[in-house]
């Protein structure tokens, strides 16, 4: 009798949770942006708000809300203190970094990961004038004295950027402590002080530096693409084809605060996992030289973990970490 009892109950229990009707946002959605308007974060988050509303995935208004400035720093604190299912955060790799660099006291690992969507990669590009003619070139010269190319990047050091140039010139063989490196505000902004003589070379995102190559202004030396990408970069090296072993991407998706109710990251998996196959945010890949990389939640953890460990260790070469 006992066990029938305890079986009724489990049953009970069991049907009452398979009744139980699915988590959807019962607030405006607030689809945080780090980063300025006009960058791929940016037009990562406007494409998920209208996909969101085309296909009438909410019953609430949707939001691309800006908190932009400390690296992503901002934030991070502004999402963990809403600390709701209707709040995620647009994510870069920047937040491997900014909790090892002492920029925040939080970082990937006080969020709830959601889903990654795409991956962007990078080049080296200077001048069409520049002495440098080829990535062999580059190796060559910053073996011999790594000071003697200013590095330009959009951000502060040891962010992603900085480490798309340290990576790949760490395995080359470069003392990347030694590096010149100069952040800017933003990568067009990297590009114009290469234009204006004012720096050697601008490490970019890869779709940036397109229109000044194809108009004769600009050569880019490399490429941290695993293969050569579309467009244009299917004329530039890879890093491997210079006998560097390295290829690098920062993957970009949305996470959850810490304490962002269980129950809402199967929605926004659910969300994510139908705008990675959405023909126009296929369109938009393409044209801006991404990726696809649509990772579920569970992916992305595994991915952020395995990402963590390198970056810790090249910041913790180049003497950045504070923890």
């Amino acid at each position: 009798m006992i066990r029938l009892l305890a079986l009724l109950a489990l049953l009970a229990a069991t049907q009452a949770h398979a009744q139980a009707p699915a988590w959807k946002p019962t607030r405006p959605i607030e689809l945080v942006n780090p980063a300025a308007p006009g960058g791929s974060v940016d037009l990562m988050c406007r494409s998920l708000k209208k996909f969101m509303e085309d296909n009438k995935l909410a019953d609430q208004p949707i939001n691309v809300l800006y908190k932009t400035g400390a690296n992503g720093a901002i934030a991070l604190e502004y999402v963990n203190q809403q600390g709701s299912g209707e709040t995620v955060l647009a994510v870069t790799h920047t937040l491997l970094s900014i909790g090892l660099t002492g920029e925040s006291k939080h970082d990937w690992r006080d969020l709830t990961p959601l889903g990654i969507l795409f991956k962007e990669f990078h080049v080296t590009a200077v001048r069409v004038d520049s002495p440098l003619k080829t990535g062999k070139d580059l190796i060559e010269k910053m073996r011999k004295d790594p000071s003697s190319i200013s590095y330009g990047f959009f951000g502060n050091r040891g962010n992603h950027l900085h480490l798309a140039a340290a990576i790949p010139l760490k395995a080359a063989g470069v003392d990347i402590k030694q590096m010149t490196n100069v952040p800017y505000r933003s990568g067009p902004e990297a590009i114009a002080a290469v234009l204006g003589g004012h720096l050697d070379v601008a490490l970019v995102s890869a779709v940036n530096p397109a229109g000044n190559v194809q108009s004769g202004k600009m050569r880019v030396l490399t490429q941290t693409t695993p293969v050569r990408g579309g467009g244009y970069l299917k004329d530039i090296p890879t890093w491997k084809e210079l006998g560097v072993n390295i290829d690098y991407a920062t993957a970009q998706g949305f996470m959850g605060p810490k304490t962002m109710p269980p129950e809402a990251v199967p929605y926004w998996e659910g969300v994510l996992a139908r705008f990675a196959k959405d023909p126009e945010w296929q369109k938009l890949l393409e044209r801006s030289l991404w990726e696809n990389a649509y990772m579920t939640a569970p992916e992305m953890r595994k991915y952020y973990e395995t990402e963590f460990a390198n970056v810790k260790s090249v910041l913790e070469e180049l003497g950045l970490t504070k923890q």
